[in-house]
């Protein structure tokens, strides 16, 4: 397993949060690999539905699959169906491509990159995407704010942006009996714009908080409001979007 399976899961506990205080996508990455508009396209792990939504915006044919149902039940517009990178309920060979945003690096890697082998037709397209810091902090909080989360962080667990800096989700990829072709990297260049209540939430979003207990989740969102001043945050980002086909 590439990550923790609890704090894989504790998602759904934050659902609200996650919708209110995660960056969206640039339209740009549904051009990503060049599919056509009526192309059958999977969101893989679509949580909330924040990438759905560009997706949807260009293909007519577009599903999501989400294993937490307090996600899945955010998601509009398309259909939403229960299942996981490593189980995914589609047919063999049903698909053009498959996205999937900020969660790649949960999956456990062998088997999900079977699963959407299974799922993609021949040179069918797999696009994964993560937004990144473009200079400056990610969550740019006051000092406080910090020594605030470092009372509420769980001893010798890390986050997942851990795993995603290690580069180790790659390593699959350039095994030679890999199904797909080498990864392609592009990247764009965007601003996320916060008030003060996203701030937060975007914090307790996080897979380490959003473990915690609901009773101890709340405290520590009302201790970040205390400290965290009332405006508007821009927070420049950039989507890096790798991409590969199937061999």
């Amino acid at each position: 397993m590439s990550a923790e399976p609890l704090l894989r899961l504790a998602f759904g506990n934050a659902a609200a949060d996650y919708e209110r205080g995660r960056p969206e996508w640039p339209d740009e990455i549904a051009t990503v690999g060049r599919l056509s508009p009526d192309a059958e396209v999977l969101d893989l792990a679509a949580g909330t539905g924040k990438l759905t939504r560009v997706l949807a915006r260009r293909f007519t044919h577009l599903v999501a699959v989400e294993p937490s149902a307090e996600m899945r039940a955010l998601i509009a517009g398309v259909q939403a169906l229960d299942g996981s990178a490593e189980s995914i309920p589609l047919a063999d060979s049903s698909l053009d491509g498959v996205f999937c945003a900020e969660a790649f690096h949960w999956f456990d890697w062998p088997r999900a990159l079977d699963e959407i082998a299974r799922v993609l037709r021949p040179g069918g397209l797999l696009v994964l995407c993560f937004n990144v810091p473009n200079g400056g902090d990610y969550l740019p909080l006051p000092e406080a704010a910090r020594e605030i989360i470092e009372r509420y962080r769980r001893l010798g667990v890390e986050p997942g942006g851990k795993i995603l800096e290690s580069g180790a989700w790659r390593e699959p990829f350039a095994d030679p009996a890999s199904p797909f072709e080498p990864l392609c990297e592009e990247s764009f260049e965007h601003v996320h714009v916060q008030d003060r209540d996203a701030l937060v939430a975007r914090t307790l979003s996080t897979s380490i908080f959003a473990v915690l207990p609901a009773k101890e989740r709340r405290t520590l969102g009302e201790e970040l409001r205390t400290v965290t001043a009332d405006g508007t945050y821009r927070t420049p980002l950039r989507a890096e979007v790798w991409w590969t086909r199937m061999r």
